[in-house]
């Protein structure tokens, strides 16, 4: 079939979608919005906005349960699970934080939790009245890089700093002032779950400047990933653009020497640090006023232009169709190619993660084992995930709250949500992976642009393959997940 035959199905498609959508949005409710910020600042969170969302009406009698939305440095206020969700019938509560736009200046999760203590508290008290009961159950939000936040969140709350982010397997255990007697959530809900800020930073380390850790020296050409000679592509305006393939022996070397120059940036902390308590002499200084810059360290990750990487997940899960259906099955990835352009991630200045030692040590560094850590189709290997407090997996492992993970196939986060799923230590945890999603949720238009070999199919027709006989497209589908799987249990 041609493209423009393709794309008048597809629009024709859409049209027919858009009538049958009409049924399926009947039990949608209208919500209203009250800005609560100073509700929740009174309360001690450090917080700069506050959304309250509820339902009109009780009709669905879902609202006496809370959600609460929450990043560590992105905005939350218009994010679209927090309406859709409220439209839903469930009360939602999206805050953001004095770190909201900050993602280098804060050193662990612990300064987030006054902002989600704040949220909890206030959904819990929030009384009945006009025809809306009392929130009796809160659960916890994170997306992205919200999840390791609140899965540190509920840990600590659980478990207490000591069990939860403490222990001596940590490079930098965490500050327990704001970690004391955490309310507990009821629940915890991850979105396309990234496994945290240091294993963001580890797999985005280049170790085409190893040798180099805290200076930009010449690239090495044979660990250059942004390189034509080691496959990669640089085609503006075509499908594959920005993609590489690269050969078994590039990532076998790529990955030993990421490793090693994260090993060799972790070293260079750790006596930045030892000096700095010395010249002190305050051994339980933790560098907060030391600067520690670290060039090519957020832009190399070998995954994101290789889609042959994180390709899949393991093990059979349900898969949020675009049929509508449910099947279970090992559920693989249909993202686009997404390398971090060259001139931008090679250039020292751009690829600068400007921090301080606490920072460092306490957000960025983790262990990991040269020669073990590698990146597969269907796996990252070879990471310590206990050494860092802000890993997804070290949170998950403590807590024992109902748990539910919705992951993107139009992103790569399959594996990453695969192996949180598996490390939960959660009695009730269910994992989902929603169709041609993007990492936000909705319909990723360049992945089908990229099934149809079609580079100019207008985005309208691209998203409307991903629409389901219902009128659901993907954002749709993981929102009537997650209220169905609220309302089994709450």
């Amino acid at each position: 079939m041609k493209p423009s035959s393709i794309r008048r199905a597809l629009a024709l498609a859409a049209a027919v979608l858009s009538i049958a959508a009409v049924p399926a949005q009947a039990q949608l409710q209208p919500t209203t919005t009250t800005t609560v910020t100073a509700a929740l600042v009174a309360d001690g969170g450090n917080v700069v906005a506050a959304k309250l969302r509820r339902p009109q009406t009780d009709a669905l009698g879902h609202a006496h349960v809370g959600i609460v939305f929450m990043h560590p440095y992105s905005s939350y206020q218009n994010f679209a699970m927090c309406d859709g969700l409220a439209a839903r019938g469930y009360t939602t509560l999206c805050v953001d934080s004095t770190f909201t736009g900050h993602p280098d200046d804060y050193y662990g999760y612990e300064q987030h939790a006054p902002a989600i203590r704040a949220g909890i508290d206030y959904l819990r008290t929030l009384p009945a009245g006009g025809g809306m009961p009392a929130v009796s159950k809160v659960i916890i939000f994170g997306h992205s890089m919200g999840a390791p936040m609140m899965a540190f969140y509920e840990n600590v709350a659980e478990n207490g700093p000591k069990a939860a982010c403490q222990g001596p397997e940590k490079i930098m255990p965490c500050v327990d002032t704001n970690l004391q007697d955490l309310p507990r959530a009821d629940g915890v809900m991850l979105f396309d779950p990234h496994l945290g800020d240091a294993l963001a930073t580890y797999t985005y380390v280049d170790p085409a400047l190893e040798g180099d850790i805290l200076t930009c020296g010449p690239r090495k050409p044979q660990l250059d990933m942004f390189s034509a000679a080691n496959s990669y592509v640089s085609d503006p305006g075509q499908l594959d653009d920005n993609s590489a393939s690269y050969s078994k022996q590039f990532r076998k070397d790529y990955t030993t020497h990421q490793a090693i120059r994260n090993q060799q940036i972790l070293q260079a902390a750790l006596d930045a640090l030892a000096q700095h308590r010395l010249e002190t002499g305050d051994p339980d200084n933790m560098g907060d006023d030391v600067v520690f810059h670290v060039p090519g360290a957020s832009g190399a990750r070998m995954w994101q232009p290789d889609t042959s990487l994180l390709k899949s997940t393991q093990q059979a899960h349900t898969l949020l169709a675009r049929d509508g259906t449910r099947p279970v099955q090992v559920v693989s990835s249909v993202r686009p190619p997404s390398g971090n352009l060259p001139a931008s991630s090679a250039d020292c200045a751009n690829s600068m993660v400007n921090s301080t030692l606490h920072g460092w040590l306490g957000a960025h560094a983790l262990d990991g084992t040269p020669g073990q850590y590698q990146q597969t189709p269907n796996d990252i290997t070879g990471i310590n995930y206990r050494s860092s407090a802000t890993s997804t997996v070290n949170g998950v492992l403590g807590f024992t709250v109902p748990l539910v993970i919705i992951s993107n196939t139009g992103h790569y986060f399959l594996r990453p949500a695969e192996i949180v799923y598996e490390n939960a230590k959660s009695a009730d945890k269910t994992v989902a992976y929603s169709e041609g999603a993007v990492h936000g949720g909705t319909p990723c238009a360049q992945c089908t642009r990229i099934i149809m070999n079609d580079p100019t199919m207008p985005t309208a027709a691209a998203n409307a393959y991903w629409t389901d006989p219902a009128g659901n497209g993907p954002l749709e589908r993981s929102m009537n997940f997650y209220a169905e799987w609220l309302g089994a249990r709450y």
